[in-house]
């Protein structure tokens, strides 16, 4: 099976047009590229052909001393037989790539084949809330409908903002929330990169929704924006909010804003837990017309770090290639 693949440089005009054939996918915009190029990478789309139409997604590129590195956020739908993936490999090997990270944020589905050079693989499931679907926030989990309806109750309201105050509140909270999460035993970090965070909103790629009661955030959440979805990027809350049913709450507000915004979906973000009792599974499902979306992520080493340097000098930097 034979097919094309080219790697082009993420100008505006190219990129306007990826954006526009995904609108429901907040990786592909080109608020998103700003950001990434703000942390230091280099953007770049992938154009390859599968069996009935070409594939382009955005990849991001950065080189250190001593390695190169290449990131896909959010993979394309392009089944695993297709040439698109040993063209990606063989452009990793021309071009000194030293460490590929394929991941699946916001992808519609499909998987990553089994290449060679494979460092990691792990399983994911994303929710995706539905907001054009008439039972959409009507017909969710009682407990989260009883939540809501108090948070309400005692006057928690919500706001929206970009400042610099509310990115360091909502980096604390991921802190407090990440804490929780390590008390229980879970495996997770919790430092917050709040530079990271003030990037994001400062591109205009995320906005921050905050649940607010007498002037305190008790819960936090940044969404990640495209023509027509929103994403959950990240979300903390307070023991306190999550006495009060604050993140529900938050989740709730955020989808009748993003539907009356015109969004037709609202990605409420994935987890690696394969447990469907998790708190985080039971939590995202009970939202109305909930879809659960198996994907996966991988990372590969596609070659050695002297011979990824070799080939860095010897080709004089990275290189755009057509492969047939």
């Amino acid at each position: 099976m034979t097919g094309t693949f080219l790697v082009e440089p993420g100008t505006t005009l190219l990129a306007s047009e990826l954006a526009a054939l995904n609108p429901r996918n907040p990786f592909y915009t080109l608020q998103y590229a700003d950001f990434r190029n703000g942390q230091g990478f280099t953007p770049w789309i992938l154009i390859g052909d599968n069996a009935h139409s070409k594939v382009c997604c955005p990849a991001f590129m950065k080189t250190g001393r001593l390695r190169c590195s290449l990131e896909i956020p959010s993979v394309p739908d392009v089944s695993v037989n297709e040439p698109f993936w040993q063209a990606l490999m063989d452009f990793c090997h021309q071009n000194g790539i030293s460490d590929l990270s394929v991941n699946s944020f916001c992808s519609p589905g499909g998987g990553i084949p089994q290449l060679n050079y494979e460092k990691s693989r792990k399983p994911r499931w994303e929710y995706v809330l539905d907001l054009k679907h008439p039972d959409t926030l009507t017909k969710m989990r009682k407990g989260h409908s009883y939540s809501i309806k108090r948070a309400r109750k005692i006057g928690i309201e919500m706001r929206r903002t970009r400042d610099l105050e509310a990115v360091e509140t909502h980096a604390r909270l991921i802190g407090v929330s990440m804490q929780r999460r390590k008390d229980r035993g879970e495996n997770v970090t919790t430092s917050v990169e709040t530079n990271n965070l003030l990037r994001l909103i400062e591109s205009g790629a995320g906005e921050i929704f905050q649940a607010v009661l007498t002037g305190q955030v008790i819960s936090s959440n940044v969404i990640l924006i495209a023509e027509k979805a929103g994403y959950n990027h990240t979300q903390g809350t307070s023991p306190e909010g999550m006495g009060y049913g604050a993140a529900h709450f938050l989740i709730h507000e955020i989808a009748c804003a993003l539907r009356d915004e015109g969004k037709e979906v609202f990605n409420l973000g994935g987890t690696d837990d394969p447990d469907p009792e998790s708190g985080l599974r039971k939590f995202k499902t009970g939202f109305g017309s909930v879809t659960e979306i198996e994907l996966e992520s991988a990372t590969f080493e596609p070659g050695n770090l002297g011979a990824s340097l070799l080939r860095r000098v010897m080709s004089g930097g990275l290189r755009g290639r057509k492969f047939d």
